[in-house]
């Protein structure tokens, strides 16, 4: 369950807006001309930093100030047009030319070629004895070794002198450094540059700098590596010293959201082919593109740095947007900035600036994180913008804000909570605290639907003139007691409430208002429903009623203590819920891994209990299901539409009734002798139709109160139980990232395991990718790859009469899909034929190209298709290691 106190509401979304002024912009501020008074000389710099708003007399005077630096200026007149912050470059051009005097070679003959498809820059200095050019002079070679040998800047080459000039500004780090170059001279020599210029912002106490984002050119993508460990070293430190970067500056790597390689390429192809050449081009706002490079490189970046907690994205939005799919993926990254030059805006008709409907989804998305947003060329837009003028970018960015949905019951419940990990209640072993079961009970929605199942059955069940007895188990403070009482007199009938409670502090409260509200209709009793002594004859309960259920349904320890519950119910007897099915799906969530990553690398405690929940141990780690109420993550696998396997499935389900009718072999107390009928196992394929990282599994259920009313926590909109906030998701992790490449298949096992003490979870995944090449199927043999074929029959109810298995019928409407077995035989060429049809369909079709069911194509014999296995993870929490239950007080 949550463990959250409830907010009345969300405050107003405020955005940060930043504005990007540039170094030319900087050095001609205030910049006096002979005979220009200083309110032309304001005008100007208005003009050229894009502040056109009144100044009244305060700003006036602080401005003629004659100790207001350049940068302080930019500030104030930042601030009066209401932006938030500004971005400035760290260095000037005179910083670049002493590097690149220093540390390249430069024939003498002539410039080298900078043009698009040229040779990379001239070889380094550092590297002389291999350039076949003319050498370097011995003066300097020595100034170059010196540099190398003690890095510093000198003043005039700094935009920012003054300790007093960071707030409120963000830097931009040399966006020339070419740490990923295939000179490895380069390389070196522009991560001493970062690193000096790390170490400078880290003295000045600046709190965000912005990287330059890797090369998008195939040429350099095999130095990716390079790049990410220069960054490594500079935020961790290396052989044990401190980093160049301190422990709290935020690191932003400017990442274009396309790729500027393919930009540029189609450019020149048009270029060549339009008489009026690249100007026949639209704007890239009026681009889509079909690359992944900017996710695969983050991705692959984030991985070599380790999931560093304060390397985050500024995400760029200048390039072609990419499809909305992998858009999407950054909705689960830890985008910190959306930079938005004015290019990326389109024109509306009347010539203002707005975002295009893609655009601003993404934006939409994550404006609720609150990543500052960067307005940058706002001075020189495209020709198209012709009216607003550069207070109509902020503007427009205000509308988003104000224009941003209402937070959903569960955003408003929870505020502050999201991503906040936090391990299940032992409701056996601990006692909740009074806040805890506020929380709980703080969820109309929830009780609203137990009502009704309770004045269902009471129609159902009892006649007129009869009292029926009702057990609540896990009474609590007392809403399932008040809701029976509710639906009774709704039903006419006649009722009595037994309230059954462990908790000691509890049961005062619900003596209470026993006394006060319920009178001899309730009678509280203090004890543990596994050991307390049923009733006998027809003090028995008609009903008993619980709200036992955890995020996963059973993982709380719902069907051990419903065991103990069942013994008092008569033969002919309801249990409310009267059953539940735990879900499952494969999930990115990057944060998530992150945190788990990095405080187990610290080995310091990883999580924050929530209200009640006990404390945590650092050695549980990754091998702990977490409760999480998801935001910064993403569903790894495919919609219904892209594969005939669900997006997610079911795994297991238990069931509750009278114990007579269970089957099971009970002890002379009436429980049953061992818990062996609790265990469950489930091996669930999942189909992923564009490359993924997956962090691991998250998990929801559905539960039946009565015959046809039921609550879920499954994120279908045709499922889940609206504006219901007491359960967050499941989060089960992985060890270590598992990398799923596009048209690939995740297949995952899940157990839910017992012993007389207690219950515990293992998990594990395996990933197998989808091929159709006769040579490549023809290789691989054994466990390695798996042709289909149809797969054994196995029986869907294999556990005990209690507590069985059910067809995929039940949920899907079709019967093809079982609970916790994989696939029938006949769903397995459904979703082959799906796969090989369209592969089939044209010599022109490749296996990336298959995205959709409804491509037609002729049928063709499913066991073309094979499964090469790619990656698998450990099996986690083996023999609950980390983390488990236990069953008993």
């Amino acid at each position: 369950m949550a463990t959250t106190e409830q907010s009345a509401a969300l405050p107003s979304v405020h955005v940060p807006v930043s504005l990007f002024i540039s170094g030319d912009a900087l050095a001609h501020t205030f910049q006096r001309f002979p005979g220009q008074t200083h309110d032309a000389a304001l005008a100007t710099t208005q003009a050229e930093i894009g502040t056109d708003v009144p100044v009244d007399a305060a700003l006036e005077a602080k401005l003629k100030n004659p100790g207001v630096t350049p940068v302080q200026s930019c500030q104030m007149l930042a601030t009066a047009g209401k932006y938030d912050n500004i971005v400035l470059e760290l260095t000037n051009a005179q910083w670049r030319e002493r590097w690149e005097r220093l540390c390249l070679l430069q024939s003498l003959e002539s410039e080298p070629d900078r043009s698009f498809g040229a040779p990379e820059l001239p070889r380094s200095s550092s590297r002389a004895v291999l350039f076949s050019g003319p050498a370097p002079s011995e003066l300097l070679r020595t100034e170059a070794e010196q540099w190398r040998a003690d890095p510093h800047f000198q003043r005039a080459e700094l935009n920012v002198t003054h300790l007093d000039e960071p707030r409120s500004v963000t830097l931009m780090l040399s966006q020339w450094l070419e740490l990923d170059s295939p000179d490895e001279g380069v390389r070196f020599d522009s991560e001493l540059a970062l690193r000096q210029e790390f170490q400078y912002a880290a003295y000045l106490g600046v709190q965000h700098v912005v990287l330059p984002a890797p090369s998008s050119s195939p040429d350099r993508r095999p130095f990716l590596a390079d790049y990410a460990r220069a960054v490594r070293d500079c935020l961790a430190g290396i052989a044990g010293a401190a980093s160049a970067t301190g422990p709290t500056m935020k690191v932003s790597v400017r990442m274009p959201v396309s790729s500027p390689h393919i930009l540029a390429t189609m450019l020149m192809r048009q270029a060549t082919r339009t008489p009026n050449g690249a100007h026949a081009m639209p704007a890239a706002a009026y681009l889509r593109t079909n690359d992944n490079w900017a996710w695969e490189t983050w991705e692959a970046l984030q991985n070599f740095t380790g999931y560093n907690a304060q390397l985050h994205v500024a995400l760029d939005l200048s390039m072609p947007l990419p499809p909305s799919a992998s858009m999407q993926r950054w909705t689960a990254e830890p985008v910190s900035m959306l930079w938005l030059p004015s290019s990326s805006f389109l024109a509306n008709a009347k010539g203002y600036p707005v975002l295009s409907k893609s655009a601003q989804g993404l934006i939409r998305r994550l404006l609720r994180r609150k990543p500052t947003v960067v307005l940058s060329d706002i001075t020189t837009p495209p020709p198209q913008h012709t009216r607003g003028g550069p207070t109509a970018y902020l503007q427009y960015i205000r509308h988003l804000e104000h224009t941003l949905p209402e937070p959903d019951a569960t955003e408003a419940f929870a505020q502050g909570y999201g991503d906040l990990l936090q391990v299940p209640l032992q409701p056996m072993s601990e006692n909740l605290g009074g806040s805890t079961y506020d929380v709980f009970e703080s969820d109309p929605v929830k009780y609203d639907l137990y009502e009704e199942a309770i004045y269902q059955a009471l129609v159902d069940r009892a006649s007129l003139g009869t009292t029926t007895q009702i057990w609540v188990v896990g009474a609590g403070h007392g809403m399932l007691v008040a809701r029976s009482l509710a639906a009774a007199e709704r039903a006419s009938r006649a009722v009595h409430v037994t309230a059954l409670e462990k908790n000691p502090g509890a049961c005062i409260g619900l003596q209470d208002r026993q006394l006060i509200e319920w009178g001899d209709q309730v009678t509280v009793v203090q004890g543990d429903m596994r050991t307390l002594p049923p009733p006998s004859g027809s003090a028995r309960a008609d009903i008993v009623l619980s709200e036992l259920l955890g995020s996963l349904g059973d993982n709380e320890l719902a069907p051990e203590c419903l065991d103990g519950a069942m013994r008092f119910l008569k033969p002919n007897g309801i249990s409310i819920p009267s059953a539940y099915t735990a879900h499952i799906a494969p999930i990115t969530a990057p944060k998530l891994y992150a945190k788990l990553h990095n405080a187990t690398q610290a080995a310091q405690p990883h999580a924050q209990p929530g209200v009640g929940m006990g404390e945590l141990s650092a050695r549980k780690g990754f091998d702990t299901p977490y409760v999480v109420l998801l935001q910064s993550s993403n569903l790894l696998s495919s919609t219904q539409k892209d594969a005939a396997l669900p997006r997610i499935q079911p795994c297991w389900r238990f069931e509750h009734g009278p114990l007579e009718d269970s089957g099971l072999v009970c002890a002379p107390n009436g429980l049953p002798c061992t818990d062996g009928h609790n265990m469950r196992t489930s091996v669930n394929t999942f189909f992923v139709s564009h490359a993924g990282v997956c962090h691991g599994l998250v998990g929801y259920f559905e539960a039946q109160l009565y015959k046809d009313i039921t609550l879920s926590t499954v994120p279908d909109d045709a499922r889940k139980t609206p504006d219901m906030v007491s359960w967050f998701p499941t989060f089960f992790p992985f060890r270590e990232p598992l990398y799923v490449p596009p048209h690939a298949e995740i297949q995952v096992h899940l157990w839910r395991l017992t012993d007389k003490d207690k219950v515990w979870y293992e998990w594990c995944a395996e990933v197998f990718l989808l091929t159709t090449s006769p040579a490549l199927a023809a290789q691989v043999t054994g466990a390695d790859s798996i042709l289909f074929s149809p797969a054994p029959d196995h029986s869907v109810f294999s556990n005990a009469a209690h507590t069985p298995m059910v067809p995929g019928a039940a949920r899907f409407g079709d019967g093809n899909v079982g609970l916790g077995l994989g696939l029938s035989p006949n769903a397995t060429p459904t979703r082959v034929q799906h796969i090989t049809n369209v592969l089939d369909a044209s010599p022109n079709v490749t296996l990336d190209s298959v995205t959709s069911p409804s491509m037609p194509a002729p049928h063709i014999a499913a066991e073309r298709l094979a499964r090469i296995k790619t990656g698998e993870t450990p099996l986690m929490n083996a023999g609950a290691r980390g983390s488990w239950l236990t069953i008993g007080t």
